[in-house]
């Protein structure tokens, strides 16, 4: 599995590309990269995680059911933040159908961390240092501190070279978000 990593220029966002067949959390143009249509898998629906959907031709589209209303809707998407409107009127398959998922609501109530071969997506939930807020419109603390307790016991059980590829930051290892994570760690 080939897996390129591609920081937008605007939020420090990471998109990850699989075999140019596969884009997750597209949050830049990347016509130049792809032209054939691609699946899309997003860890959750922030604007900053979807804005390169309209560069892109679109396979398919797998998101947690609970935030499939976020790709349609602005002001729930959080566009509304920096006076954009968008929005996208597309067909959402449930990612928990075809892919390995843990579904991790706190910073969305449809974050969800994605399982591919050695790679685990973890979107906003979870960066190499840190965890994604809950200070936003439809976030939640309590839930969040929830889905921490399910990852960090999934981690422990899945080999320590696994990749952690989050939506911002570095991407690390099981072995070292375990002991390097402070939020990990505390709980």
């Amino acid at each position: 599995m080939i897996v390129e990593k591609i920081v937008s220029d605007t939020f420090q966002t990471n998109t990850y590309i699989i075999n140019k067949k596969i884009v997750i959390d597209p949050a830049s143009d990347f016509t130049k990269l792809i032209k054939e249509p691609v699946d899309i898998l997003l860890t959750h629906g922030h604007f900053d995680h979807i804005l390169g959907l309209k560069f892109l031709k679109l396979e398919y589209v797998y998101i947690h059911p609970n935030d499939c209303e976020l790709l349609k809707d602005y002001k729930k998407n959080l566009s509304s933040l920096i006076n954009k409107k968008i929005e996208f009127d597309i067909e959402c398959k449930d990612i928990t159908k075809f892919f390995e998922v843990i579904h991790t609501p706190g910073h969305t109530m449809g974050s969800c961390a994605i399982k591919i071969e050695n790679y685990l997506f973890t979107g906003d939930t979870l960066f190499t240092d840190s965890i994604g807020r809950t200070d936003f419109p439809g976030s939640s603390e309590k839930h969040m501190f929830e889905s921490l307790k399910i990852l960090k016991d999934y981690l422990k059980n899945i080999p320590e070279d696994t990749i952690i590829a989050p939506g911002h930051g570095p991407m690390t290892s099981v072995e070292k978000i375990l002991i390097n994570n402070p939020y990990l760690r505390s709980i």
